[in-house]
């Protein structure tokens, strides 16, 4: 399922790509914890060259991970992302991670828990591939 996750991850860069000119994906990863599955997958495939791969959590558990308290963000780090997502985040923080997405211009995808609900404003479409869903905010145009 998490490999299936990735996969999406990076089709979804590779469309970036494709229909802009700037090369590089900017995704970020937000309250990563100590689940790696899927940002190993997007470090270690094949075909990512073209992705930035950031991830963020108000307790890094490493040195990779930047240190970023969503309900008072550094801003800087999510300027000119493309994707924003976070796998199984507390209700409690959907909210303010939903805003950083929304004042950066980056699209959203939400992987909540088996039998938890979405705590968001905002109409999420529920997205299947795969073995993988979650739920995922398109903006209509890159910024």
């Amino acid at each position: 399922m998490w490999n299936d996750f990735g996969e999406y991850i990076v089709s979804y860069c590779n469309n970036i790509s494709d229909k802009f000119e700037d090369s590089n994906c900017k995704i970020i990863e937000i309250a990563i914890g100590k689940f790696f599955g899927v940002s190993k997958y997007l470090l270690n495939c094949s075909n990512c060259s073209n992705i930035n791969f950031i991830a963020t959590d108000i307790s890094p558990s490493n040195k990779n991970i930047l240190f970023d308290d969503v309900r008072n963000p550094n801003m800087d780090i999510y300027h000119g992302a493309d994707l924003i997502y976070s796998i199984r985040p507390p209700q409690e923080i959907q909210p303010y991670i939903e805003n950083i997405s929304s004042e950066v211009g980056a699209d959203l995808i939400i992987k909540p828990l088996f039998n938890e609900d979405l705590n968001l404003k905002l109409k999420m479409r529920l997205v299947n591939f795969k073995k993988s869903y979650f739920f995922m905010k398109v903006k209509v145009f890159k910024i």
